[in-house]
């Protein structure tokens, strides 16, 4: 696994390194830090050489200091690539994707508009973590990973609750007021859970084919990452969901991740 990150130093870029680090060491990738002088912004505006002089020498301390967090992460164990280039970083990261096999692009808010133009997942951080939910305890039984996530990433959290409507006939009417109100019951039950943890939760709840709610969620709530439940041995509409928009790549925008449940 390939992953790029674009820095520029700020505190969120640092935190965009590090948790690229923790990420590329987890699956045995290889990580690329992006850096980006943009010696445009000294034209036209009569800043002299002197003040590009003095902004360049903070490029350079920034890359010091994202030497430094590679060095204490133990770079021995890692492969780890530090990139500097000049121009824009938005358009030098799409470059790099386009030249190399990127499988995910790491970028703090102020480089949001990429999600639309990269051809690979951008995860956005901070940014909201999609976690759909239906009735059963699953997630709830195990719900370490969305804590971690939630806290590497300094992210909120989006509960989504899907009742899969289509699974139901006129005549199940019964069964489907269960299966809602057992949706809902979940939600609360995950939101207090997760909330105890200092993790910032919000929730909504649809009703449809989970793969499509979840896509339209996460147009609607500029979603950066979604959290699903990985296969098991109890069968799920989520777990479904999981593999379809995993079999079709070129209708996300952001990345997947697979979740251990309880009889995963």
């Amino acid at each position: 696994m390939k992953i790029l990150a674009l820095y520029d130093g700020t505190l969120q870029s640092k935190k965009v390194l590090r948790y690229g680090l923790q990420k590329a060491k987890a699956v045995n990738g290889e990580l690329v830090l992006l850096q980006v002088f943009q010696s445009s912004q000294f034209i036209d505006y009569g800043a002299g050489p002197q003040a590009e002089e003095i902004a360049r020498a903070e490029a350079a301390k920034h890359r010091r200091d994202a030497e430094t967090i590679i060095n204490e992460a133990g770079s021995h164990d890692l492969r780890v690539r530090v990139l500097s280039e000049e121009g824009d970083a938005i358009e030098e990261a799409l470059r790099f994707i386009a030249n190399e096999k990127v499988d995910l692009l790491l970028a703090s808010p102020r480089y949001k508009a990429i999600a639309k133009k990269a051809s690979c997942p951008v995860l956005v951080m901070p940014g909201v973590i999609l976690v759909p939910v239906d009735n059963s305890d699953l997630l709830f039984a195990d719900r370490s990973d969305i804590i971690a996530e939630a806290r590497a990433t300094g992210s909120k959290i989006l509960l989504l609750g899907i009742v899969p409507v289509h699974l139901y006939n006129a005549a199940e009417k019964k069964e489907l007021e269960q299966v809602n109100k057992g949706t809902a019951a979940m939600l609360e039950r995950l939101k207090k859970a997760l909330s105890e943890q200092g993790v910032e939760v919000s929730e909504a709840i649809r009703s449809g084919y989970p793969d499509e709610e979840i896509l339209k969620a996460a147009s609607e709530h500029s979603v950066s990452l979604i959290m699903l439940p990985a296969g098991g041995k109890t069968p799920s509409e989520l777990t479904k969901a999981a593999s379809i928009l995993l079999d079709e790549p070129e209708r996300m925008h952001m990345p997947i991740q697979l979740m251990r449940t309880a009889d995963a």
